[in-house]
């Protein structure tokens, strides 16, 4: 079957390896990759390449409005987010204000969905690649979302898998409110993977972290089948059960025993999104 799919963080590592799959499936399929840069190698010709730097509100919505324009009649089957960072900094802000790391793994993700639902198709899946099995409401400090005053590594890391967990259970409430669409939005962990995420590691870690990678790493194809084919089961599971939300964790099973997320949770974490998000897209430092 033709498809069409957007991979953001799709220049290397499990995106890359995700588009590849998609790419490779059927000819006729087209799918466009995003990142800051080019990859060396493209070894798909159906595969375009569109720059993006993922971390800056403002860099994406121009992205999504071009991206809009120019597939108004090309509608995509698959959203996939694969973009992050492996650092052992602190908060490190952006000039929007935003800490990079959640703006990568949280707020840009949550900004490409809202811009582009008008290009998805009314069956699309969109999936969010980050860790869709350990959050949950308590791990997250109500008061301090965005982490201005609180702010560590597993703070940070908790927060943005939190937060897309309870925005995947917002976005498939807002469509069965909405209309007929039955988009499937998904929050998957793709486990230990062979990538090169632990560049961003100091030197004298990376050694021994590459070391370990080679003992219980799997490689970033078998992770991209994991991911894509928990994607289709999952998404048929849940549709039997009247949702359109899931969790697959690194074999692509359904994440069994995952909170539902409350209508005043999901309220305050959407209405915390969009307001840090709208704050940085009016930002013009």
């Amino acid at each position: 079957m033709s498809i069409r799919a957007l991979v953001v963080g799709g220049t290397n590592g499990i995106g890359y390896a995700m588009a590849c799959r998609l790419a490779g499936e059927n000819p006729s399929s087209r799918v466009v990759i995003s990142g800051r840069n080019k990859p060396d190698r493209i070894p798909n010709p159906n595969i375009d390449f569109r720059a993006l730097d993922a971390s800056s509100m403002r860099q994406i919505k121009r992205y999504t409005d071009e991206f809009k324009s120019s597939h108004q009649d090309q509608q995509l089957d698959f959203l996939i987010m694969t973009q992050g960072i492996f650092t052992m900094a602190g908060r490190t802000e952006t000039a929007e204000g935003i800490d990079n790391k959640m703006a990568l793994h949280y707020y840009g993700k949550q900004l490409l969905i809202r811009e582009l639902l008008p290009v998805l198709k009314n069956n699309a899946r969109v999936i969010i690649v980050l860790d869709g099995k350990i959050g949950a409401p308590a791990k997250l400090d109500w008061k301090d979302l965005d982490l201005k005053q609180g702010y560590s590594l597993p703070s940070a890391a908790y927060h943005c898998i939190s937060m897309n967990d309870a925005m995947v259970q917002f976005h498939a409430t807002q469509q069965k409110q909405n209309g007929n669409t039955q988009r499937h939005f998904i929050h998957a962990f793709p486990g230990v993977v062979a990538s090169n995420l632990m560049a961003g590691l100091p030197w004298y870690l990376r050694a021994p972290s590459q070391a370990l990678m080679r003992m219980v790493a799997v490689s970033t194809d078998t992770c991209a089948e994991h991911m894509l084919r928990g994607t289709s089961e999952v998404s048929e599971i849940a549709e039997k059960d009247g949702r359109f939300w899931g969790h697959i964790d690194q074999k692509g099973r359904e994440v069994p025993g995952k909170a539902i997320w409350t209508e005043e949770q999901l309220k305050t974490i959407s209405d915390h999104t969009w307001g840090v998000i709208d704050d940085a897209l009016k930002c013009t430092s």
